[in-house]
């Protein structure tokens, strides 16, 4: 049951409904659109969704898929059947590329393409149309809508005794023009012209008994006849009974095809619901695509466990003013799996199928409700919606919406009254596979006693296990979630410092009204404000902006930790950087040490040698034993030296070696320090891939291998001298927005691989407090410009984006503002 008659006016479905006739190319789609309707089985709900992913599959793909030409010829199929009948010319014309069309969508799903889409592939099951019409429809009409002389052998006879004849005339004709020129009946300007579809030459009237034939009209004024030569008569005579019998064949050759054509109808006719069921399907995809929508994952059971869902007709609004909507998360009853979500429960343990939505005027509560029946109806209408794919969605038998202001002088009804009317309903019909949405739920009379009747009406919808949203300012509904499992508040959140609504939804606490901070906002006289405050009391006041300013700080928090996060996260990246850099260094040292070491040797080696080859010299010259004797101490002190020299660099050698096996004794609470770079901190945790560190009021995630562990003594001496580090960062910090560009070209790269490149982008111009960045994707089928966008709407550090200008790109270019 659908409640009141004009729901889908109410929430906004209409304007849906006439985006898709629009999107659709033929009656046949459009009667589809006209026909859609609520549905409440989950099977034939999941087929709808299911055509549309296929569809959006063969968009995406960039397959060459028939969508033209779907011209509405059901009429004519119906006329046609009756014996006798012969189909006109129009319709012949307008018949070929429809069955063109047809017969590429058949060879479409002959393919093996078409395996990729089996719900559309289903669709064409069953259906088969004799390949002999579409040959003979080829043959007997050209591209230009007219039937071809090969059409039969009649016809092309008839036609070049036409064309035959009327050369004649056309040659004789001629002959007469040039005769009644120089003989001055005519004026030399003059040319032959057709009157009643006869050849005539124009005469002056004075002489027109000069020219034998038959007048057939006169100038309005009467000075110029036009006469048909009595000498072409008969051959026009004899072209007027040719194209007769032109006519005659043509019939003929219509009837012929006709009867071919007949048989066929009733496949013709479930032919031609297949190509509107397509355009429909088509449709929809386009609908999806825009909107940006998905197909979430159904449920058929009563609930909600919604993430990020967003109105559709306001976003589009949002985007042509620059503006970015605020998502909507919603979770209430339970999972098909039989897991609860923690916000659907309350604090008994038991599912909440009520939310009772309380916040400022103008803060987005009607927007709210509206986005929650919108979305659910378009599902159970078979359309994609517009959440994230994560989201579960269940499956309501009755829907019923009070919104807006029901008074009526024709049926003698003020708006309170019209209310309980649409209560009364409510009551009656409702039950646990039920939703209800009611905004200023109570409002229209005396508040104490409205309040109290929307706190009956709110009881007893729980007692039957109805689902439901509403919206309200009276303080007893929103105490009812206190002592009454099922129902759960939310509040919209106010800022009340800057004195705006945040257009956010909290769920599990109830919202204020702000009405003195709204007056205060659009001047109220302050003498005014401050009696109210008095008559209301100060504490009430204080105790409503306390609560909605800490939920503002909590945000702020969250925004913090995640700029910590990215500084994090560079810091990291810089540490890494400069710590590889270190190592290659001192590998290169350790090689370059060890190779001088057998340089030396080698050198000592030869020295040795040679000196050896000076003395045998010496001794064979009779030198003096003594002289000897002291070269030979002198060499043999050199090659002590130089090996003690190698020696000593070995040990240095072994000792750095074991002080690095040393890190791997590292333990909570140790100082240590990142190589090279003169940071010192305390070890903070230890796990299977890395380490933890802290120092100032920094904390740094690294791994083992990049540290050393040191002395206290040697941290306080290292802490006070930090220079390097902030240096080493700045420095790298500076190189980087030195070569940042403003432009980020994904364009070719795959989706994952384009998204994580966004990521790493986005996060540099926010360390860099860039405001501002572009992304070139393209714009293609739109794949990439739907995934970055989907992306980009989830991450906090991002205010808006939209399409670049015309001239500097349009869709294919998203421009984004950062916070």
């Amino acid at each position: 049951m659908i409640y009141p008659s004009d729901f889908e006016n109410k929430i906004g479905f209409k304007a849906i409904r006439e985006r898709l006739n629009e999107l659709c190319i033929s009656e046949m789609g459009k009667e589809f659109v006209d026909k859609m309707s609520f549905s409440t089985d989950v099977d034939k709900i999941r087929t709808y969704l299911r055509l549309i992913q296929d569809f959006e599959t063969l968009l995406q793909d960039g397959v060459p898929f028939p969508v033209r030409d779907y011209n509405d010829l059901r009429d004519e199929f119906k006329h046609l059947a009756i014996d006798g009948t012969v189909i006109n010319l129009d319709s012949l014309f307008a018949l070929k590329p429809t069955l063109s069309a047809l017969f590429y969508v058949f060879k479409f799903f002959k393919s093996e393409a078409s395996d990729k889409v089996p719900y559309l592939k289903a669709l064409a099951e069953g259906i088969f149309i004799d390949n002999h019409i579409f040959t003979e429809i080829n043959r007997l009409i050209d591209d230009k809508g007219e039937i071809p002389d090969n059409a039969s052998a009649e016809l092309a006879e008839i036609r070049r005794d036409i064309r035959r004849k009327q050369s004649s005339i056309d040659h004789r004709m001629h002959k007469i023009l040039v005769e009644a020129k120089n003989s001055g009946w005519t004026d030399s300007t003059a040319e032959m012209t057709i009157r009643d579809g006869r050849p005539v030459i124009p005469v002056r009237a004075a002489d027109k008994r000069a020219l034998r034939g038959f007048i057939h009209d006169e100038s309005a004024t009467g000075q110029t006849v036009y006469i048909e030569p009595a000498e072409i008569f008969e051959t026009n005579n004899e072209i007027k009974e040719l194209e007769y019998a032109e006519r005659r064949e043509i019939n003929k050759i219509l009837l012929a095809f006709t009867k071919i054509l007949r048989p066929e109808i009733p496949n013709l006719i479930m032919a031609w619901r297949l190509l509107g069921l397509l355009d429909f399907i088509r449709a929809k995809a386009l609908l999806s695509q825009e909107y940006e929508c998905v197909i979430p994952e159904l449920i058929d059971e009563p609930m909600f466990d919604w993430i990020e869902a967003r109105h559709p007709l306001l976003e589009q609004k949002l985007k042509g003013q620059g503006k970015r909507i605020t998502p909507l998360d919603l979770k209430l009853g339970a999972a098909h799996d039989n897991e609860i979500p923690r916000s659907a429960r309350n604090d008994s343990g038991v599912t909440n199928r009520i939310l009772v939505i309380s916040g400022p005027n103008a803060g987005g509560k009607s927007v709210c409700l509206k986005t929650i029946g919108l979305i659910q109806y378009m599902l159970q209408c078979g359309l994609a919606i517009p959440v994230k794919i994560d989201s579960k969605c269940g499956v309501y038998h009755d829907m019923f919406i009070d919104i807006g202001d029901e008074q009526s002088l024709e049926n003698d009804l003020s708006t309170y009254s019209s209310h309980l009317i649409n209560m009364k309903e409510l009551l009656e019909h409702g039950n646990e596979r039920s939703l209800f949405l009611i905004d200023e739920f109570g409002t229209g009379t005396e508040p104490q006693l409205g309040g109290a009747i929307a706190e009956a009406i709110l009881l007893k919808m729980n007692e039957k296990k109805s689902f439901g949203v509403v919206t309200t300012h009276y303080a007893n509904l929103k105490l009812l979630a206190d002592n009454h499992p099922g129902i759960v508040n939310g509040a919209m959140l106010f800022d009340t410092r800057y004195l705006q609504p945040l257009y956010v939804m909290m769920i599990g606490k109830p919202g204020s009204s702000f009405a003195f901070e709204i007056a205060k906002k659009i001047g109220f006289p302050k003498e005014i404000l401050d009696s109210a405050a008095e008559i209301s009391g100060r504490e009430h006041l204080d105790f409503d902006q306390q609560l909605q300013q800490l939920e503002i700080e909590k945000k702020e928090v969250r925004k913090k930790e995640y700029e910590l996060k990215v500084a994090d996260k560079l810091l990291d990246e810089v540490v890494t950087k400069y710590k590889s850099q270190l190592a290659d260094i001192e590998k290169n040292r350790k090689n370059l040490l060890k190779e001088a070491s057998k340089e030396a040797q080698e050198i000592i080696d030869r020295a040795n040698s040679k000196i050896e080859k000076t003395i045998r010299e010496i001794r064979e010259a009779q030198a003096e034993k003594v002289r000897t004797k002291e070269l030979r101490e002198e060499l043999k002190e050199m090659k002590n030296n130089l090996a003690n020299e190698e020696k000593n660099l070995s040990k240095q050698l072994k000792s750095e070696e074991k002080e690095e096996i040393a890190n791997t004794d590292l333990k909570v609470g140790d100082m240590v320090c990142i190589n090279e770079l003169e940071v010192v901190g305390e070890l903070l945790a230890i796990t299977d891939t890395d380490v933890t560190i802290q120092f100032g009021d920094v904390r740094l995630r690294t791994t083992a291998d990049k540290l050393r562990k040191i002395s206290r003594s040697q941290a306080r001496k290292a802490q006070q001298n930090p220079s390097y580090l902030r240096k080493s960062i700045m420095n790298d910090i500076n190189e980087k927005a030195q070569h940042f560009n403003l432009t980020l070209d994904v364009r070719g790269q795959r989706g994952d691989e384009a998204v994580d490149n966004v990521a790493k982008y986005i996060d540099e111009a926010t360390l860099l407090s860039i405001k501002e960045v572009s992304i070139l994707h393209g714009k293609g089928n739109g794949i990439l410009r739907k995934l970055i966008r989907e992306y980009l709407s989830k991450q906090q550090c991002v205010q808006s984006f939209n399409d670049a200008s015309l001239e500097t790109g349009g869709a294919g270019i998203t421009r984004i503002t950062l916070k």
